[in-house]
C-alpha cells in the first residue's frame, strides 16, 4: 500500500465526544457491539434487497445474502462480514466520521438523563459501540459503484481510508466487513461460543442467516500416556434457525412453530399450554407472543426471586433489546413473553419506564392480552384444569395484591364445592346453581379438600342443599380477604354464625322451588300410574303425601308433603339417581296408606318395600353374596363365529384387494374388533362393517377408513389350538397353553380385548379339562354353610360319569371343579389373570372380580417348598397376588362392593409392592374412600329417613 493513498481525517466534534464517552465509561455491558455491528449488517442487506426491485443486477454481484461471524485468536480480533449494501470511498468518510448525526446529540442527552448504553443503536450511532471492546476498528468495504476501501481508526480522534490494493482481509464481491482489534481484557469474544450465545441472545430474529465459525473440540487418550490428544476443528454453522413468527399472520403459524419458539426462549422442555398472538395496530404498533406455560417453577413464590424475574423480552425490528420483569404484574410472572416494536423511544432506561406513555400503553394492553389468553384456556376444561394446577396460587395472589385488575381475576378462579366432585367449579357457576333465595357464597377453609367437606360448621347447610365452596390454598385466608362480593352476591364463611341463619329466609315458595326437580322426575318415574305429582302441606305433618282421585276414569293425582324430611332428602339426590323409580313406587304405596287403619295389611308390604330400598342404598357396605366368586360349570360368554376370506397382505391398503364378505380386524387407537366386511366404496376409500356382538348379532359401521382395516393374524385362522379339545393340548399342554396364552397377548396390545378374552378362555378351558385322579386337588364353591366360599380341597373318589366326592365332603359334578396344577400355577393363573384384565375393559366387572378371585385361591394352594425352590416362583407369587388384588379391588368398586374393596388394598399394601404400584394402591385406596365418603354422604340419610317411615308403617312409635 503506497503511503500517498492513505487520507486522514477528523471526527466530527459530536462524533469525537461520543468516542470519548464511549472509550472511557465503565460500562459492563459490552457485549452489545456485536448486536449493533449485525443490525448495522442487516440494514445494509435491506437496502440492497430494495435496490434489486428496480434494479436486480445490483444484487446479481452477491446474491448470497448473509452474515458471517468469526474470530482469530491470534490476531486478536472479530471480524463481521456481510454481503449488504457495501460503501463507497466516500461513503465510508461521510458515515462513519465527518458528518454530525442528530442521533449522536440525542444519545448524549439520553445518557446524561439516565438512559443506558444499550441503547446506543436507536440513535443511529451504534457502530461505535465496538469501541467498546476494541483498541482499533477496521472496516473494509466494497460497493457496487466503487471499488473496494478500507476505513481504520483507533478512536483518537482521527481515522483514516485508503483503496484496498493488497487484499489482507479478502477480496469482497460486494458488501462490509467489520474487524474489531480486541482490547487485552476483553479476550473472552475469541471464544466462538461466547459469539453464538450473544448471536441467539441479541440477534436470533435477524432476517437474515448468521454464520458462526464455531471452533470444536476433541479430547482423545493417547496410548501409553496419561494425556490426551486435542483435535480442534472449525466449521460454519448457522445460529438464527428460530424464525420471528410474531411477524406473520396468527393464521400462517403452526404449533409446532408456536412451540419450537416458545422451548427456545423459555428454556422449557415441555410445550407452552397456550400462546396469544398480539398484532396491534392503531397510535402505538407493536406485535407480540405471549405464552402460558404448563407447569410453574418451583420458585414461583420465593419472594426474592419474584421481582427479579424476567417475563417479557423486548425487541427492536427484531434485536433484541432487553428483558423487563415490570411490564406485568408480579402474580402474572409466569407468562413468557416476547414483544416487538418500531415505535420504541429513545430513552427507554428502565427508571423512566413508569413516565413513558407508549411502554405504558404496551403494559396496559400486553394485560389485557394475557387476560384473554386465560379465557381462552378456561373454553377447554383439560387445559384450564393443567392450569388452575401450576398457577391458581398465582391468580389468588392476584386478588389479593392487584386492586386494578382483581375483577377480572375474579372469574378465573376455580374450587372444589361440595357438589363439584373431582371437578372444579367457578364463582359463575356456583351463582347459577344457588338455592332460591340466597344471597350469599358460602365458603369453608380447610388444610385438605377432605378436611373442608368434613367441617361440623358446614353439616346442616350441606344437609339443606346449599353449595359449599372448598378453600384449601394457603393462599385463599388471604385471597378471601379481598373477595367480599361477586356478582351482588356477598361472600361469607360457612364458620359465621349468619350463615345458620341463612335458612330463617325461605317461604314456602323457595322450598318448592328447590323440590321441583326432583316432582319432575318422580311424575316422570309414575307415568302411567298417577297423572300429576304436585307439592303441598298437608294438615298431618307426619305424612308423606296422599292421593286424590280428580273422578272421570282419570288417573289419580299425588301430592307430597314438601316439608316432610324424606322429601327434602329426594331433593338432595344426584340428577342422575338410579333409585328414583324404587322410591317413586314406594311413595305411591305410602301416599295409598295415608288415612288407612293400623291394621291394614298393605302395610307390611310397604314397610317390607322400605327395607329393600334401606338394602339397595347400604350396597356399599353390605357383604358379598357369592357374585365375585367364580361358576366353573357355566358356559363362557363368547363372540359369535365369523367366516374367514383373508387378504394376501398383513395390512390391507387401498387397492390390495379388499373384498365383501372379507373379515378382517378394525385397529382404532382405543380399541379393536374384528368384523365382516359389507360394502366397499373404492372411490372414498372406506368400507362399511359388521362386527359379532357376544350372544348373537351384530353391529354395523359404515364408512371405515381403509387405514383402519388388517387381516386377522395367522394363528387365527391356522392355530392348533382353537378349542380346548383340539389335540395339541394332549400331545404337549404346556406348550400349547403356553402358546394360547402369548396368542392372547398378541390381541391384547392390539386393543381386541374380545379376542384376546377368547384366546385366554381356551387355555383356562383345557386347564379345567384337565384329567383328575383321586387325591388332585381342586377349587371348589362351597355353599354349604350358607354363605359361598371358595376353597381348596382334594378328590376322594370319582365315578365313571365324572361325579365326585370332595374330602370336604360335597358332591359335586366334575364341570364343577378347578383343577390345581402346581407345577403350572404361573401359566395357570397369569390366564385367569389376563382374562380378567379383558373383562374389566370391556365393563364385565363381576366376571373379572371371579377371574381374580381364582388367581388368588390357586395362589393360597402353592406347595411351599415348591416356593423355597424355585426363587422364580416366589416372585410371581407375590407379584400375583398384590396384582389381583389391586385388580379385583377396581372392579369390586364398580361392583358397588366398597367395604371389599378397601379390604382388597388393604391386603395388596400389605405386601410392600413395589413403588410403581403402591403410587397406584394409594391412588386407588383415595377413590375407595371418597366412594365410601359419597356413600355415607348420599345413600345414608335417606336411608335414616326410610327407617323412620318403616317404623311408621307397622304401626311403631313416630321418630321425628
Amino acid at each position: 500500500m503506497a503511503v500517498a493513498e492513505t487520507e486522514t481525517y477528523a471526527f466530527s466534534a459530536d462524533i469525537s465526544q461520543l468516542m470519548s464517552l464511549i472509550i472511557n465509561a465503565f460500562y459492563s455491558n459490552k457485549e452489545i457491539f456485536l448486536r449493533e455491528i449485525i443490525s448495522n449488517a442487516s440494514d445494509a442487506m435491506d437496502k440492497i434487497q430494495y435496490q434489486a426491485t428496480t434494479a436486480p443486477e445490483k444484487l446479481a454481484t452477491n446474491p448470497d445474502l448473509r452474515i458471517r461471524v468469526s474470530a482469530d485468536r491470534e490476531a486478536k480480533t472479530v471480524t463481521v462480514e456481510d454481503a449488504g449494501i457495501g460503501m463507497t470511498r466516500d461513503e465510508l468518510i461521510a458515515n462513519l466520521g465527518t458528518i454530525a448525526k442528530s442521533g449522536t446529540k440525542a444519545f448524549m442527552e439520553a445518557i446524561s438523563a439516565g438512559a443506558d448504553m444499550s441503547m446506543i443503536g436507536q440513535f443511529g450511532v451504534g457502530f461505535y459501540s465496538s469501541y467498546l471492546v476494541s483498541e482499533k476498528v477496521r472496516v473494509v468495504s466494497k460497493s457496487n459503484e466503487d471499488e473496494q476501501h478500507v476505513w481504520e481508526s483507533t478512536a483518537g480522534g482521527t481515522f483514516a481510508v485508503w483503496k484496498d490494493e493488497t487484499f489482507e482481509h479478502g477480496t469482497l464481491k460486494r458488501g462490509t466487513k467489520v474487524i474489531c482489534y480486541l482490547k487485552d481484557d476483553q479476550t473472552e469474544f475469541l471464544e466462538s461460543d461466547r459469539l453464538r450465545d450473544l448471536i441467539l441472545k441479541h440477534s436470533a430474529f435477524v432476517g437474515f442467516p448468521i454464520d458462526c465459525y464455531m471452533e470444536h473440540r476433541k479430547e482423545e487418550p493417547i496410548e501409553g500416556s496419561e494425556e490426551k490428544a486435542v483435535t480442534v476443528t472449525y466449521q460454519w454453522e448457522l445460529m438464527n434457525k428460530n424464525k420471528p413468527v410474531w411477524l406473520r399472520q396468527p393464521s400462517e403459524v403452526t404449533h409446532q412453530e408456536y412451540a419450537d419458539l416458545y422451548k427456545w426462549f423459555a428454556g422449557d422442555w415441555e410445550e407452552h399450554l397456550g400462546v396469544r398472538h398480539v398484532i396491534q395496530t392503531g397510535n402505538v404498533e407493536y406485535k407480540a407472543l405471549l405464552y402460558c406455560p404448563q407447569y410453574a417453577p418451583k420458585d414461583m413464590f420465593d419472594m426474592g426471586k419474584m421481582s427479579e424475574r424476567f417475563s417479557i423480552r423486548l425487541y427492536v425490528r427484531r434485536v433484541f433489546i432487553k428483558e423487563f420483569n415490570d411490564l406485568i404484574p408480579k402474580w402474572m410472572g409466569f407468562i413468557k413473553g416476547i414483544v416487538d416494536s418500531d415505535d420504541m423511544p429513545l430513552n427507554i432506561g428502565r427508571e423512566k419506564l413508569q413516565q413513558n406513555a407508549i411502554l405504558s400503553h404496551i403494559k396496559v394492553s400486553l394485560q389485557k392480552h394475557i387476560f384473554q389468553l386465560f379465557h381462552e384456556l378456561a373454553k377447554d376444561p383439560a387445559k384450564y384444569k393443567i392450569f388452575q394446577e401450576s398457577f391458581s396460587q398465582c391468580l389468588k395472589l392476584g386478588v389479593y395484591e392487584d386492586h386494578v385488575n382483581r375483577q377480572q381475576i375474579i372469574p378465573l378462579l376455580r374450587y372444589y364445592s361440595s357438589k363439584s366432585g373431582d371437578d372444579l367449579v367457578s364463582l359463575d357457576e356456583y351463582i347459577s346453581r344457588m338455592k332460591p333465595g340466597q344471597r350469599h357464597i358460602l365458603y369453608i377453609t380447610g388444610r385438605t379438600k377432605r378436611d373442608a367437606a368434613r367441617s361440623p360448621y358446614i353439616e346442616g347447610l350441606k344437609r339443606e342443599g346449599y353449595e359449599i365452596i372448598y378453600m384449601i390454598d394457603p393462599v385463599d385466608e388471604y385471597a378471601v380477604q379481598f373477595l367480599k362480593e361477586y356478582q351482588g352476591k356477598e361472600v361469607m364463611s360457612c364458620m359465621n354464625m349468619e350463615a345458620t341463619r341463612l335458612l330463617d329466609h325461605r317461604t314456602d315458595e323457595d322450598f318448592k322451588a328447590e323440590l321441583n326437580p326432583v316432582r319432575r322426575k318422580l311424575e316422570e318415574a309414575l307415568k302411567g300410574s298417577v297423572s300429576a305429582v304436585q307439592l303441598s302441606k298437608p294438615s298431618d305433618p307426619e305424612s308423606v303425601g296422599y292421593l286424590t282421585n280428580p273422578g272421570d276414569g282419570a288417573l289419580p293425582i299425588l301430592t307430597l308433603n314438601f316439608k316432610h324430611s324424606l322429601i327434602r332428602e329426594l331433593a338432595k339426590r344426584p340428577a342422575d339417581d338410579s333409585e328414583t323409580p324404587h322410591i317413586a313406587d314406594f311413595l305411591l304405596q305410602a301416599a295409598e296408606l295415608d288415612g288407612a287403619s293400623p291394621d291394614d295389611e298393605r302395610r307390611d308390604a310397604a314397610a317390607s318395600k322400605t327395607q329393600d330400598l334401606i338394602q339397595r342404598l347400604s350396597a356399599g357396605d353390605r357383604d358379598s353374596n357369592g357374585e365375585d366368586l367364580p361358576t366353573f360349570g357355566a358356559a363362557p360368554t363368547a363372540a359369535q363365529s365369523i367366516e374367514l376370506h383373508l387378504g394376501d397382505k398383513a395390512k390391507v391398503k387401498e387397492g390390495s384387494g379388499i373384498s365383501c364378505g372379507q373379515a378382517v380386524r378394525i385397529v382404532k387407537p382405543d380399541r379393536a374388533r374384528r368384523a365382516r366386511i359389507t360394502f366397499v366404496d373404492e372411490d372414498a376409500g372406506t368400507v362399511d362393517v359388521e362386527y359379532p356382538k357376544w350372544g348373537g348379532g351384530e353391529d354395523e359401521e359404515e364408512g371405515v377408513k381403509n387405514k383402519f382395516v388388517q387381516k386377522l393374524l395367522d394363528f387365527e385362522v391356522n392355530g392348533d389350538a382353537k378349542t380346548s379339545d383340539a389335540p395339541a393340548f394332549q400331545i404337549s399342554f404346556y406348550q400349547t397353553a403356553t402358546a394360547v396364552k402369548e396368542e392372547g397377548n398378541q390381541l391384547f396390545k392390539l386393543k381386541d380385548f374380545e379376542a384376546a378374552h377368547e384366546r385366554y378362555t381356551v387355555g383356562i378351558e383345557a386347564f379345567a379339562k384337565r384329567k383328575l385322579a383321586t387325591h388332585a386337588q381342586v377349587l371348589v364353591v362351597d355353599k354349604s354353610e350358607g354363605k359361598p366360599q371358595l376353597v381348596c380341597t382334594s378328590v376322594s373318589s370319582i365315578d365313571a360319569e365324572g361325579n365326585m366326592e370332595l374330602r370336604n365332603g360335597l358332591d359335586v359334578a366334575r364341570n364343577e371343579v378347578m383343577p390345581v396344577v402346581q407345577e403350572l400355577l404361573p401359566l395357570q393363573t397369569s390366564l385367569f389373570m389376563n382374562r380378567a384384565r379383558c373383562r374389566q375393559n370391556l365393563g364385565m366387572h363381576i366376571e373379572a372380580a371371579q377371574d381374580l378371585s381364582t388367581v388368588l385361591a390357586l395362589w393360597k394352594t402353592v406347595d411351599k417348598r415348591m416356593l423355597e425352590a424355585d426363587p422364580e416362583m416366589k416372585e410371581a407369587e407375590m407379584k400375583g397376588l398384590y396384582t389381583a388384588e389391586y385388580l379385583r379391588a377396581r372392579s369390586r368398586l364398580a361392583m358397588g362392593l366398597i367395604k371389599q374393596a378397601s379390604q382388597d388394598v388393604k391386603d395388596a399394601l400389605a405386601r410392600n409392592p413395589p413403588t410403581a404400584t403402591i403410587k397406584q394402591l394409594r391412588e386407588l385406596k383415595a377413590e375407595v374412600s371418597a366412594a365410601q365418603e359419597k356413600h355415607r354422604q348420599v345413600n345414608g340419610p335417606l336411608a335414616k329417613e326410610l327407617a323412620k317411615m318403616a317404623i311408621g308403617l307397622r304401626g311403631g312409635p313416630k321418630i321425628s
